[in-house]
């Protein structure tokens, strides 16, 4: 894949928990730019020389003519949530600054003006502040694309008003029945659906499901799928948690045949799909390189299905 060449932190910044501003999402230490909370953070955002280089970009040296013009802002609001999935390793208390995080955080998006905000906990739906200033940001600049990634367990009234705000929302899911949910996430299942439902039929919102796999609800991963790639959606994503190599020996024989189940009936609902895949002329499904790997979902394989522009192998 051809890389963009770009001054990044001219076109997105990453701002995270603790205050601190990177140019995007991978956050390399030696690309901090500063902390929210500096006095003069916009001057060393806008006067910073960052060359780095990731699998999609490639940052250069800015010029006097170069004006900071960002497509997005991506920040991360709190860890407050109210499921209780058993892969999380965060802390669910409240910052002791988060009002003053949040504000900041407000002021920048104010004064840049971004095309897109990307804005994570957490779980954003159910924190009262970072939720309202996101329905007042998108009353004040209609045109600003709004995304996020949820559960979306809610209740009726917060998810309408949720509705008002995002465009784009990334539906997480750590498993794929009534049992599973629960014991993962602490959720309700069918509240989950029916919300995601409703959300479908409206068509306001651009929806992803995504799959977060683990040793516990690996299989589950095939009714999603079997589910997702029927839908009229965005994208589609088969990832699994990051700590899935810690937490399993995943060069046990045990796992070599239990990846060798999943990889045939992955496959079969690939090859199923085919030209429902390839009318979608886009990339549309994103499978973690871990699944790929272990399922044989490799480039190779996407290449002779003639998917390469439909399946991205990604980190």
């Amino acid at each position: 894949m051809t890389k963009t060449v770009r001054i990044c932190h001219y076109k997105k910044l990453k701002i995270k928990l603790n205050g601190d501003v990177y140019p995007c999402c991978t956050s390399y230490p030696h690309t901090k730019l500063g902390n929210i909370f500096d006095e003069n953070i916009y001057q060393k955002i806008e006067n910073a020389n960052i060359i780095c280089e990731c699998p999609m970009f490639k940052s250069v040296e800015r010029t006097p003519e170069d004006k900071i013009d960002l497509d997005y802002i991506h920040y991360e609001t709190s860890n407050i949530c109210q499921a209780s999935c058993v892969c999380c390793p965060q802390c669910k208390d409240k910052m002791q600054n988060e009002e003053q995080h949040l504000e900041k955080i407000r002021e920048i998006i104010e004064h840049y003006k971004p095309k897109n905000i990307i804005a994570i906990g957490g779980e954003i739906l159910v924190q009262e502040k970072a939720f309202n200033d996101l329905f007042e940001l998108k009353k004040k600049y209609p045109e600003m694309k709004i995304s996020t990634i949820t559960n979306l367990c809610v209740g009726k009234e917060r998810l309408k008003k949720a509705e008002e705000i995002f465009d784009k929302m990334t539906v997480s899911m750590l498993g794929f029945t009534e049992l599973t949910y629960k014991n993962e996430m602490g959720l309700d299942f069918s509240k989950t659906m029916d919300n995601f439902n409703e959300l479908y039929e409206n068509k306001k919102v651009k929806l992803s499901p995504k799959y977060l796999a683990m040793p516990t609800n690996l299989f589950e991963i095939i009714p999603f799928f079997n589910w997702a790639i029927n839908l009229d959606v965005k994208k589609i994503y088969l990832h699994c948690i990051h700590e899935f190599e810690q937490v399993a020996n995943l060069k046990n024989p045990y796992w070599t045949k239990t990846f060798a189940k999943v990889e045939k009936q992955l496959k079969s609902i690939l090859e199923n799909n085919k030209e429902l895949l390839i009318s979608k002329n886009r990339h549309f499904i994103s499978i973690h390189t871990i699944l790929a790997e272990k399922t044989n979902i490799n480039q190779q394989y996407i290449d002779d299905a003639g998917l390469t522009n439909i399946i991205r192998i990604t980190v």
